[in-house]
Parts: structure tokens; sequence; C-alpha cells
């Protein structure tokens, strides 16, 4: 099935005889970081294990990810991946799969293939390799290393549009490998109906009748973070009813820059109208306090926090880059603006701060397209078929 675009997508076949067997699932993502790509991880090897397959994730010895797996009773294999060449975590790894019976590997970061490839050799079982791409290449990949590890990939599923075409363009892999699957929401848990609006406001000192603005992500170069708080001091001096809320912390390595923004915001005079709320894992409690979501990235392959606003009913203020495109629809679901713009961000989350009704029906809109595009249980369904043809095929 292709997009209207003609970008092949993963859809369910009515023809397709579809397995109900558990399956064995390897999942790994060595990545010491703790952000988008490593919450998805998480998030799909527990929806998984929920649904009764038998998963075992592979990360990085005291990473975030590691930490989280095992607070949610996970099974946790610890391996101290860095770099490309690892001919003995290769071998671990290969006993891993023995020991565990694994029927699939699925790979959630791109360098695990290094070590992942070597493994799958070393076992001599025709276990398939799945890779979900989530951030796109500079560079082309069709060099003899690359083709050896890619050869072994039976799909590649990219999150988004852009990253579907960065993988035909930069990898060997052929184009009928290669499947668009976007990340997804629990639209259960991340919804209106399911949250108290007044909580996080009262926690934060914000008063129930002002217009909240919320940020949710990692503070990173590139996440927009200072064109927010460039707009909110743009907006707070005009409508001084406006509080913003940011909730998020660094990443592994990145702790200066954290620091940065909080300085940022006291040069600014932000003191008062902006709330800094470190890292949350009650994101949907947060999103609740929201009246408006403020997505500024310079970049995004694709964009898991608009999905979980738009699941909340908030519209969004976002930047129409990459893929976000798949996402928001503009002057529907949210508003676009261009990325690093200060200015544009600020006249955007002005005209939702002082329409009410616009908020609600493109909130409204919002909920709507996530429910019928990005709910975790369809994609699952999807992602579980991609499994089972592949361990049928073997």
């Amino acid at each position: 099935m292709r997009d209207t675009r003609g970008v092949p997508v993963c859809f369910i076949s009515r023809a397709w005889p579809v397995m109900t067997r558990p399956l064995a699932i390897l999942q790994t993502c060595f990545s010491p970081s703790w952000g988008g790509l490593e919450m998805q991880a998480l998030e799909l090897s527990e929806g998984l294990r929920d649904r009764g397959h038998r998963i075992v994730l592979a990360t990085q010895p005291g990473s975030r990810l590691a930490r989280e797996a095992v607070l949610r009773g996970l099974s946790v294999v610890l391996f101290d991946v860095t770099g490309y060449a690892h001919p003995v975590l290769a071998w671990r790894l290969h006993t891993t799969l023995l020991a565990y019976d694994i029927d699939i590997v699925h790979c959630q970061h791109s360098r695990d293939l290094a070590t992942v490839v070597p493994a799958l050799h070393m076992t001599r079982k025709p276990i398939p390799l799945v890779l979900s791409k989530r951030v796109g290449s500079y560079i082309r990949k069709k060099d003899p290393f690359h083709r050896f590890t890619h050869r072994r990939i039976g799909v590649v599923l990219a999150i988004s549009e852009v990253i579907h075409r960065n993988v035909i363009e930069t990898t060997p892999v052929p184009p009928e490998r290669v499947l668009t699957l976007h990340d997804a929401v629990d639209t259960e848990r991340f919804s209106p109906a399911t949250t108290d609006h007044f909580a996080v406001r009262r926690e934060a000192g914000i008063p129930d009748d002002a217009v909240v603005v919320g940020f949710v992500g990692r503070f990173s170069p590139g996440k927009g973070v200072e064109e927010l708080l460039h707009a909110a001091q743009r907006v707070t001096q005009r409508h001084p009813h406006v509080r913003f809320l940011v909730a998020g912390e660094t990443s592994h390595g990145e702790e200066s820059y954290g620091q940065s923004i909080h300085d940022l915001a006291g040069q600014l005079g932000l003191q008062d109208s902006v709330v800094f709320m470190g890292y949350r894992n009650d994101v949907p409690a947060v999103m609740a306090g929201f009246d408006i979501l403020a997505f500024p990235s310079h970049a995004e392959s694709f964009g898991v926090v608009l999905i979980e606003a738009m699941a909340m009913g908030k519209p969004v203020v976002s930047t129409n880059c990459d893929g976000v495109l798949d996402i928001v629809v503009d002057g529907v679901t949210g508003i676009y603006v261009p990325p690093k713009d200060a200015g544009a961000l600020a006249e955007g989350l002005e005209r939702l701060a002082a329409d009410p009704t616009l908020r609600r029906q493109m909130g409204n809109a919002g909920r709507a397209r996530v429910l019928q595009l990005f709910d975790r249980k369809v994609q699952l369904d999807k992602l579980e078929q991609v499994y089972y043809k592949l361990v049928e095929q073997r």
C-alpha cells in the first residue's frame, strides 16, 4: 500500500494470514541518552510485553533506559557498546540470542547494527532483523561495511516520510524493504478525559484563569528552547495573563547547555512567567495543565510530543519542519511557524491565547487525527504483522 505521495506504509492486510503465537523478541537500543528515541524503545517494549510477547531489552549499562526498563519489569541485558567494532560483545550477544531462543531482533538505533549483525551471523540461525530508523543521515552509507550490515535487515521501519526517503537515498536497503510506521501514543493514557486540568497549575503556582503555554522535551541545541524563551518575553509583555510551563531536562553530556537555558530565562526577566518543572514521568498530568503546546524544534524526524499533546486535545504551535509535516495540519490542528523565528512563534501563540474557541476547535481536530493515524494499539497491530511475516518467511 502507498500513500498519496507514493510512499509505502504499513497496513493491516486482510489477505495475510496473521499468526497469533507469542514471540521472543530482542529489542536493542545501545544509546546512552534519554530522549524520544529511547523513550519509544521503552514504550514499544512494554506494549509488546503486555500483548504477551517475551521481550528482552539490550541496552547500555548505567543508562536511563536501563533503569526505567527495570522499573517497568522488563527483562534487561546490558552491553557496553560504544563505537563500532565489538567482537567480544558480538559473541556475548550471540550467546544471548541462543539463551533466550530469540525469534526476531528489532534494533531501535542504527549504530546497534555493527554489533547485532555479527552476532546474528555467529548464531547460524535465520533470525529476522528489523531496524527502526528515527534519525536521518547526511552521508551515503553504501560502502562495503554498510552493505554488510544492511544486507541482513529484513525491514526498515521509517518513522516519517522524510526519513523514509532518506533511508532509500542514503542506504543500500532495497526500497521494497522500507516501510513507514509512525511512532504512536497510548490514546487512553493521553486523553483529555483522564486528567485534572488544574492540578499541575496549582503545583506550579499558576492561577486557574491563566492561559498556559507548555513545552515538553529535552534541553538540547536545536530544540528551539531559546526561541521559546524569547517568544515568552514578547507574549507575556503583551498578555500578562499568559504563563509558560517548561518540562524537561538535559540529556547525557549536555548539562552546561541546560544551565545556559536557565540563565537566559533570568536575563530575559521571565522569573514570574516561566516555570521550569524539570523531568517529569507524568506527562499526561503535566499536559493537562496546558492550553497550548509550543513545539519550536529546528528539525525533527517526527515529534512524539506533538501527538501526545494532540491526543490530550491541545492545539499546537509548531515549526514546519521535516517529520512534523506528517503530524500537524496547519490551520486545522495547529499553527505552523518557521524554525528559528521567535517573532513568528510569539505571533502564533498570541493568536491562540486570545481565542479560546479556536483553541477548542483545533484541540478537538488534533485528538481526532491522532485516533485515526497515531494510536498505539493500531501501530502495534501493524508492527506485529511485520514481525509475523518475517518469522514465517524465514
